[in-house]
């Protein structure tokens, strides 16, 4: 199967959806830096191959590789690769045994890595050797400033070669695509339909992404029989962090293939899972971050935005949900279903790779309330290889108040240096099974207060109307987003079934903000130019409000999966500039910036 050639400089199926896309479009205010041309003098040294895929010497090379060339400096992309004829023409580029017009060249987009790919497979157990720029080249491979490659020459011996027969098949992933919460310390684990050869780096046809992911920190061991590969990362993966990964995609050199030598399918085997935010140590709610849910649930959802009280939002405030979600690690659900005090039953689908739901909103709580009445509701779902469990759970009757701040005035103009009381309605009518939690985060969704939180610990008992929010939890002169909760319970447990925690009840929750200082004035910033720095960090000056602290955030992808990393701040001075240089260690392009005033 023929390699393809690298025209992006981001390849992975599982993430490069919006690269594409007009950023003005996109996401405003988000800077893309996938490299910047400074306008200095280009040096006048001659140009050398820094590094060759397959390496030079190396064996066991699949017979449908590519070459891949990197060059210590910018080339002249406008010099097309030729081949040489023997006894007629010579190209810029040879093989020996010779492939005649059998392949293709491509530069990439930095203009300092050739792809060669070939139009059909080479030959099995062959030893080839190529050359850039022999002797007599008619048109030499030059610099970008002109100065001509020297004569450069390698080799590598290709394996078996394929038997013609089906291609092998990847039958199982481990963490589940789609999963979440997934352990830290976790291995991803690959099971094939059969032994494939046992290449002594499959990284090479592994393709990893993922926000301070290091994919350098992998190590493989293949099972005896050749049909799994485990691959364990040193130390503990990244924290609340999607890793994507892709299975022989289109640029790798060394292809995963079976011990005949079919190849597995190129660019079709991909996932992602999204791991969980500690490394387990603690959990704020008592209940692991790995472990699965199921439950029922009514929910009415109020917002408020003064002193006066709370109405329901505009967009579908009242909802019914029956839902299941399976343990990270499995085992994965097989079917789903809820049936409600009347006898009917409704089926729950598979949103997720491992989240099956029913939901039903409705504007009117009284409809809801008529669709959905208290009583007894049966939970049914199956997980593979077990026994369908079958749960009843109790709606609730009695409906909690709804939640309203008292001062909300107060929650508007935070000083972020003192202590913050929150001061709320009481849970009338709560019972010990029933809960208050609260979360405030920032608009980027990161939790900065929640009770209560067995980690620190926060206790937040049901009969509680207010809480000591301490002294820096909060930034200055930003904007948060807060949310109380009072719970009417009707079931709990985390027993009846392995690694998943049940509930049901009646739910009132009520959002609203809390500011410090004069949160939410800044304007949004804008990015007016960019630089590449002779030390090679990214800088780039920003235009915003005046004397004001923008924080700087980096990610690797845009879009609803993007994960934001803050890596600097920015204080602009009194005529609204400001200038940031990325001096973080380990980032390579594509790089997003954004910057943000909280």
């Amino acid at each position: 199967m023929k390699i393809k050639t690298i025209n992006s400089c981001f390849n992975s199926k599982a993430l490069h959806k919006t690269i594409g896309l007009s950023l003005s479009t996109v996401l405003a205010g988000v800077f893309p830096f996938l490299g910047i041309i400074t306008g200095e003098a280009m040096a006048q040294s001659t140009p050398k191959v820094v590094s060759v895929t397959p390496s030079n010497g190396s064996s066991g090379v699949s017979v449908s590789t590519g070459l891949v060339f990197t060059f210590d400096q910018e080339m002249n992309d406008g010099i097309p690769i030729m081949p040489s004829i023997p006894g007629f023409f010579t190209g810029n580029v040879e093989f020996t045994p010779d492939v005649g017009f059998g392949f293709d060249g491509e530069w990439g987009t930095d203009k300092r890595t050739l792809t060669i790919t070939f139009s059909d497979n080479l030959d099995p157990n062959t030893s080839y050797t190529w050359k850039l720029n022999p002797a007599g080249a008619m048109m030499p491979i030059t610099s970008a400033t002109g100065v001509a490659l020297p004569t450069t020459t390698g080799s590598f011996t290709t394996g078996s070669g394929g038997g013609g027969g089906t291609a092998p098949k990847l039958v199982s992933s481990s963490p589940a695509n789609g999963a979440f919460n997934v352990p830290r310390n976790v291995n991803v684990v690959f099971v094939f339909d059969r032994p494939m050869k046992k290449i002594s780096n499959p990284g090479l046809a592994i393709e990893w992404q993922g926000t301070d992911l290091d994919p350098a920190k992998f190590s493989y061991t293949w099972s005896a029989d050749g049909t799994t590969l485990t691959c364990d990362y040193a130390g503990d993966l990244p924290a609340q962090s999607w890793i994507a990964w892709q299975l022989n995609p289109g640029s790798a050199s060394v292809l995963l293939e079976s011990q005949e030598g079919e190849l597995l399918p190129e660019d079709e085997y991909q996932g992602v899972f999204l791991t969980a935010m500690n490394s387990g140590e603690c959990d704020p709610d008592g209940v692991p971050d790995t472990w699965g849910t199921y439950g029922v649930q009514k929910t009415a959802r109020y917002e408020q935005t003064s002193a006066a009280d709370p109405t329901p939002e505009k967009e579908q405030p009242f909802f019914f949900s029956a839902i299941v979600f399976a343990p990270a690690m499995g085992p994965a659900i097989a079917s789903a279903s809820v049936t409600l005090p009347s006898g009917s039953a409704k089926p729950l689908t598979n949103e997720l790779a491992n989240l099956w739901a029913y939901m039903d909103y409705n504007t009117n709580e009284a409809a809801l309330d008529s669709a959905y009445p208290a009583g007894n509701y049966t939970l049914r779902f199956a997980l593979t290889n077990q026994p369908e469990r079958v749960i009843t759970m109790n709606m609730p009757a009695t409906k909690p108040p709804v939640p309203k701040i008292l001062n909300y005035a107060e929650a508007q103009a935070v000083n972020a240096a003192q202590d913050f009381t929150l001061r709320w309605n009481q849970f009338t009518g709560a019972g010990a099974n029933d809960s208050i939690s609260l979360i405030v985060h920032t608009t980027n969704g990161t939790i900065v207060f929640r009770a209560p939180d067995l980690c620190v610990p926060r206790p937040l008992p049901v009969s509680a109307t207010s809480i000591v929010i301490p002294a820096n939890t909060f930034k200055s002169n930003a904007t948060y987003t807060a949310s109380l909760t009072f719970h009417r319970t009707g079931y709990s447990s985390t027993n009846a079934v392995p690694e998943m925690a049940g509930s049901s009840g009646v739910g009132k929750s009520t959002s609203f903000t809390i500011k410090t200082g004069t949160g939410g004035s800044a304007a949004q910033a804008r990015f007016t130019q960019s630089r590449l720095l002779p030390n090679g960090n990214p800088e780039m000056t920003l235009t915003g409000s005046p004397q004001t602290k923008y924080t700087i955030e980096r990610s690797k992808t845009i879009g609803q999966s993007a994960a934001w990393t803050t890596v600097g701040i920015v204080n602009t001075d009194t005529t609204g500039k400001g200038v940031f240089e990325d001096t973080q260690a380990g980032k390579a392009p594509p790089l997003f910036y954004r910057a943000v005033a909280y």
